[in-house]
């Protein structure tokens, strides 16, 4: 019985395997290619040509499962504790509004906007925290669909690039310091490859500055998380929900934080650790991708791309009435 059960899911999974390697290597070529999207698109594409094949579609779902949960674990490579302490209190206030009002406006609109609970709340996770990682997170921890993911993930892919673009010509129109233009990027562009690639126009100071920051938006995924299964309830009923989904893997994600910030032997392997991570996500990514049928999508974006656009845009607004209204 277990070798049958094997046999149905090998096709799938070595399909999703593939096509989230290439994905990958793919993403390489420029930094603003988040691998996790491409991979998530790239199936979503394939499973448009080949329709539906049953054979191949618990392969695609056995590849997400296993892989999301082990590509955070890994992630916590990325965490920096021991530097957590450099950020100052104004930076943090900043982030910590940002996300409140993220997320109280999420709870505001989803309803007005006929977009699905969990959808809103992936879009204000990746919108709040860092794009397309904190949305493979969040997928897990309220139990979304693969066309939650790939509707949220593009989403914040779309208005992060319209960021990329814009931010520049903001900055020379304004003429913002080069500190308070990291600040803007760190704490109002979603993806990492994003961030790296608005800031980094205005020298590697600002890019490490803006990759600091940032950092720190990273870290406050360890409480959104808990606090997700909580919005959910109280977004879908008016009530609080005390149950939590398996989260067993965010445990991981910070010991593993916790030993490369602070023991100092291990720091000098986390950026050969780090590419395991986007590997396993992506192909997890792709896996999703293959069960979602991209016209459904297609169909239903519209609404979805103008909360995120709404999100997004509060989120900026918050920038500029903090650093240049209220003088944090």
């Amino acid at each position: 019985m277990a070798i049958r059960k094997i046999r149905h899911i090998i096709p799938g999974a070595v399909v999703a395997v593939l096509i989230g390697w290439a994905a990958f290597y793919v993403a390489g070529f420029h930094k603003t290619m988040d691998p996790l999207v491409l991979g998530i698109v790239s199936g979503m594409i394939v499973k448009f040509f080949i329709g539906k094949r049953y054979f191949l579609d618990k392969g695609f779902v056995f590849i997400a499962r296993l892989f999301i949960p082990i590509g955070i674990i890994i992630y916590g490579v990325n965490l920096k504790f021991h530097q957590l302490n450099v950020i100052p209190i104004t930076t943090w206030l900043q982030i910590i509004i940002g996300v409140i009002i993220i997320f109280g406006l999420n709870y505001l609109l989803c309803s007005k906007l006929s977009v699905s609970t969990k959808t809103g709340l992936l879009i204000s996770t990746g919108t709040a925290i860092c794009g397309a990682s904190a949305i493979a997170f969040a997928t897990p921890a309220v139990e979304a669909e693969s066309e939650h993911t790939g509707t949220s993930l593009l989403v914040i892919t779309v208005w992060g690039l319209v960021g990329v673009v814009s931010y520049p010509l903001l900055q020379k129109y304004i003429g913002m310091s080069v500190d308070n233009y990291a600040l803007l990027c760190a704490t109002t562009l979603p993806q990492t490859g994003l961030v790296k690639t608005a800031a980094a126009q205005y020298g590697n100071d600002c890019m490490q500055t803006a990759m600091t920051i940032k950092m720190a938006r990273t870290c406050m995924i360890i409480v959104l998380i808990y606090l997700l299964p909580w919005l959910e309830g109280l977004q879908k009923s008016g009530r609080t929900r005390t149950k939590h989904h398996n989260l067993w893997f965010l445990l991981g994600f910070i010991l593993v934080g916790l030993a490369f910030s602070f023991i100092p032997q291990l720091r000098p392997y986390a950026k050969d650790v780090k590419p395991f991570a986007a590997i396993l996500w992506t192909m997890a990514m792709t896996g999703l991708g293959l069960t979602v049928d991209l016209r459904t999508i297609a169909n239903k974006i519209a609404k979805p791309l103008l909360l995120g656009l709404l999100l997004w845009l509060a989120v900026v607004t918050n920038f500029f009435i903090g650093y240049y209204g209220m003088g944090y």
